[in-house]
């Protein structure tokens, strides 16, 4: 694979499994050194074994990134272990649909906060401590900044760049919302915002900020269910709801924040890009008529929903 990232160093937020363990392998892949912050330090450090199995370089820490103590502690791991910080991926989410369903009315004040902590709380601390150390670092070795000074930037010194990379995790749920689960859909659409701002703000500095909006992804944990509450019927419900009539993987959004953490991205800032194989672009009229005649058909469907209840999570 192309070193696109060597010389870079990489903090990747829930970096064991799902999302963030692909990510992290990826980032490793093109060369970056990489610290994966998890709260489940087994899984943490199995995927930090399969990266330097691989060849790449990468260390983990536990601990909450909702807390304050450890969203400056994992900075201070990278800045100390690595001797820089050029990207932060910030895609931590462990709760469970169980502990943040409910509107307004059935959820309490508690379960708003925790839930809204991690969403929101944390992309608001790693920014905090990472956008300094990012600044502290400058460009990496591996950045050519006469490039800049070629493309027409005639009048005095280029401005900073290649200096870091944020890319937050939002969700199609950030883009179109569902019922039932108003803090994860206030959560991922506050990443947004929060995204596109801190883009304003950093920007100047050298640093570009993104998000991704994934669709429904077959992480581990969704895989299993497939498997244990599924069948065939259902899983293609779910495929034919994509105009690309598949189900995300793993590498399409690891790609992705790949793309992204690059110098390639570098006049890319404040976008939330929506890797959900089409599903947020579709008229809804038409793709409910396609799901009816598909159900009619198929009236054995199951999908790994089914044990969730109405109003839970769908993604």
């Amino acid at each position: 694979m192309i070193q696109r990232l060597k010389g870079k160093a990489a903090i990747i937020t829930g970096g064991a499994q799902g999302i963030g363990g692909a990510t992290a392998r990826r980032l490793a892949a093109e060369g970056a050194q990489v610290l994966i912050v998890d709260t489940d330090a087994e899984l943490a450090l199995a995927n930090v074994k399969c990266i330097t199995d691989a060849g790449g370089s990468a260390a983990h820490m536990t601990g909450d990134v909702s807390k304050e103590e450890t969203a400056e502690g994992m900075v201070s791991e990278a800045m100390s272990r690595f001797g820089r910080l050029d990207i932060l991926v910030q895609n931590a989410f462990g709760l469970s649909s169980d502990t943040f369903g409910g509107g307004a009315v059935e959820m309490q004040l508690q379960t708003w906060r925790e839930v809204m902590d991690l969403l929101t709380g944390a992309l608001f601390l790693g920014a905090k401590y990472g956008v300094p150390a990012m600044e502290a670092s400058g460009p990496s070795e591996e950045f050519d900044a006469e490039v800049l000074a070629e493309h027409g930037l005639h009048r005095g010194d280029p401005p900073p760049a290649g200096v870091g990379r944020i890319i937050n995790m939002s969700s199609v749920h950030g883009l179109l919302q569902a019922a039932g689960i108003l803090a994860y859909e206030a959560g991922k659409s506050a990443a947004i915002g929060m995204t596109r701002q801190m883009a304003i703000d950093y920007g100047p500095k050298g640093i570009t900020v993104n998000a991704i909006a994934p669709g429904h992804i077959l992480t581990e944990k969704i895989q299993k269910m497939w498997e244990e509450e599924g069948n065939e019927e259902g899983y293609r419900l779910f495929e034919i709801q994509y105009p690309v009539r598949r189900l995300g993987r793993l590498a399409d959004i690891a790609s992705a924040v790949a793309f992204l953490s690059t110098d390639e991205a570098s006049f890319i800032t404040g976008v939330c890009l929506p890797v959900d194989g089409g599903l947020s672009i579709q008229l809804q009229e038409n793709i409910v008529m396609e799901m009816k005649d598909y159900i009619q058909q198929n009236p054995g469907i199951k999908s790994h929903f089914d044990s969730w209840g109405e109003g839970s999570q769908r993604k």
